[in-house]
């Protein structure tokens, strides 16, 4: 697989995607093929290959991330249940309402969720991919998740923050592209990323968060106060 070294031009610019770095062989001899995750069974309906556009927008997505993993019961058919039933106009909402109020008052969740991130971003690589608009993808694409039905105060609260995403509509947003649904990406249109000698996301991850034009405290408030904790 070529490889690819990060500079000053990808805080804005270019594609990015970011896998763990045990599916690396199996990239390098099928490419990238569109599945839907574990824990997006109830929220995606057609498998696709999620990408950023800039490492400013992999950072705004990792802000989306961390506040994903806080609210994110430990037992995955939980999870799975609640995005299938807060859909259900039949749900009562008060109930999620209570939920992430209380899950807002403790540190253990919060906690869980910085281990979870460091782990993913220990055990993971980012791709470059050489995508070709109206191609392999479409800037007016529909996100499925916003147009699920949920209601806007819980998609904001599960990280669609109003400072980088756009709920007045349901296209996706730079920070959460996909590529055509059941499109796969060839190994060919596939680099490897590395910063300096290092493959690793997290050093990857420390080029951008130093590099950044975003102001994060204002920007990503859930990133910003990870970054702060780690100090």
């Amino acid at each position: 697989m070529e490889k690819y070294q990060i500079s000053i031009n990808d805080i804005t610019a270019h594609y990015f995607h970011f896998t763990f770095k045990s599916n690396l062989e199996s990239i390098k001899n099928q490419g990238l093929i569109p599945s839907i995750g574990k824990h997006a069974k109830y929220i995606e309906k057609t498998k696709k290959i999620f990408f950023v556009e800039g490492l400013d927008n992999l950072l705004i997505l990792f802000d989306c991330w961390i506040n994903v993993f806080y609210y994110m019961p430990k037992i995955p058919i939980v999870y799975n249940l609640g995005a299938h039933f807060l859909r259900q106009r039949w749900f009562p909402q008060f109930i999620a309402d209570i939920y992430f109020w209380i899950l807002n008052k403790t540190k253990i969740h919060k906690n869980r969720a910085y281990k979870v991130f460091n782990k993913l971003l220990n055990e993971s690589i980012l791709l470059k991919l050489d995508l070709e608009k109206n191609v392999d993808f479409r800037y007016d694409d529909i996100d499925e998740i916003k147009s699920r039905n949920y209601k806007k105060r819980h998609l904001e609260l599960m990280g669609y923050s109003k400072k980088y995403s756009s709920l007045e509509n349901n296209n996706m947003d730079k920070w959460n592209l996909h590529c055509l649904s059941d499109h796969s990406i060839n190994n060919s249109k596939i680099k490897l990323c590395y910063i300096k000698d290092s493959y690793k996301l997290k050093d990857i991850f420390n080029y951008a968060v130093n590099n950044t034009t975003i102001d994060l405290k204002n920007i990503c408030p859930i990133l910003y106060e990870y970054l702060e904790n780690e100090k």
